[in-house]
């Protein structure tokens, strides 16, 4: 059963996070993790993983921006075999984000590749890549947070591990 937030300003019980800020559907109330406004969530007594590392102030590791690197990726469907570039880092927060199946979107448009590795994150977090480029680029342009074992893990508490650097593209 899926978590529900409690809003602080009107309280109804179907506020979510939506990977940035904490949106009560009622009442149009926004308020972030950084608040004063603690929300109430229900049954699992907690936030997700990612957004209780998402809090804190340092990464545990950074992989370099930029750089090509194969993985594998654990989900719902199992484990498989991806790439990743590393993208764009918040300064002073455990948060980055991330381009999934990397390798194929550069053999596809190594321009756009680029272009999106050169955006900063706060471009990205409000839709830089969603405005700018096809679907498939912005639905592969992941927000994660580092864990202390060496994974990724993002919105959806998939985990990204098993980093190998490669220049190959």
């Amino acid at each position: 059963m899926q978590d529900t937030v409690v809003c602080p300003a009107c309280e109804m019980e179907n506020a979510y996070f939506d990977g940035v800020v904490f949106v009560c559907p009622d009442c149009d109330h926004k308020w972030s993790l950084d608040s004063d406004e603690n929300p109430i969530v229900g049954e699992a007594g907690k936030y997700s993983e990612f957004d209780e590392l998402a809090e804190l102030k340092v990464p545990f590791f950074l992989l370099e921006h930029g750089k090509l690197y194969d993985c594998k990726i654990r989900h719902t469907q199992g484990v498989e075999e991806s790439s990743i570039i590393p993208l764009a880092f918040k300064n002073g927060r455990n948060l980055q984000f991330i381009m999934g199946d990397a390798r194929k979107l550069n053999q596809q448009n190594p321009r756009f590749v680029q272009e999106i590795i050169r955006m900063d994150y706060e471009y990205i977090l409000y839709d830089g890549v969603r405005a700018d480029y096809p679907d498939e680029y912005s639905a592969l342009t992941y927000e994660c947070a580092t864990r202390e074992d060496g994974v990724l893990i993002d919105t959806q508490n998939f985990e990204h591990f098993d980093f190998r650097r490669t220049d190959v593209l």
